[in-house]
């Protein structure tokens, strides 16, 4: 593994670990809670899969953005990010939004999480210190002159991000269910 990939790898690790720790125990209904009125969230639909609300955020949000429940924003950052962009990037980029399988129960969150960051962080851990400067192309469209560090970076911000939202969340849900004891 390169030098920027053992670095960047591993900061992905901790990060992960992280979130994987802070769903420990996570029940279908606080997946599922929606705080607030019209909060986008993960919901079964007509074909027995289950699909994010918004389309999981691929493209632009509205304004003002929604609320989003926990199992969107896992579902966003894992399904789309983690292993839609490691599809793009490391596999042959036929992965598209309306494929993924994401995960209408809590207690099947651990397959889907391992599944996506695994893809993810095989495909940078097989990186050269070259591979790292390499633009993305035009299958990337926008963003065809940013480079693999530069589309890491991303993630990586995203995965803090929504990490971040879901542990507030997880706190919330925890302080609203004490309230009412």
């Amino acid at each position: 593994m390169s030098t920027v990939g053992t670095s960047i790898t591993s900061v992905f690790d901790h990060v992960y670990e992280r979130l994987v720790g802070r769903l420990e125990g996570l029940s279908d209904d606080e997946y599922l809670w929606e705080p607030a009125a019209g909060c986008w969230s993960l919901r079964p639909g007509a074909d027995g899969r289950w699909h994010l609300d918004g389309g999981g955020g691929g493209g632009p949000a509205p304004d003002p953005a929604p609320i989003t429940t926990i199992a969107w924003r896992i579902c966003h950052v894992v399904g789309l990010g983690l292993g839609g962009f490691a599809d793009w990037l490391f596999g042959d980029a036929s992965l598209l939004p309306e494929a993924i399988e994401y995960p209408g129960r809590a207690a099947d969150l651990g397959a889907f999480l391992d599944t996506n960051y695994q893809a993810w962080r095989s495909g940078l851990a097989g990186l050269s210190d070259a591979d790292w400067g390499e633009p993305l192309g035009p299958q990337w469209g926008a963003y065809a002159e940013s480079s693999t560090l530069d589309l890491a970076l991303h993630v990586l911000d995203e995965l803090v991000h929504h990490g971040a939202e879901v542990s507030l969340l997880r706190d919330l849900y925890a302080a609203r269910a004490t309230e009412r004891s």
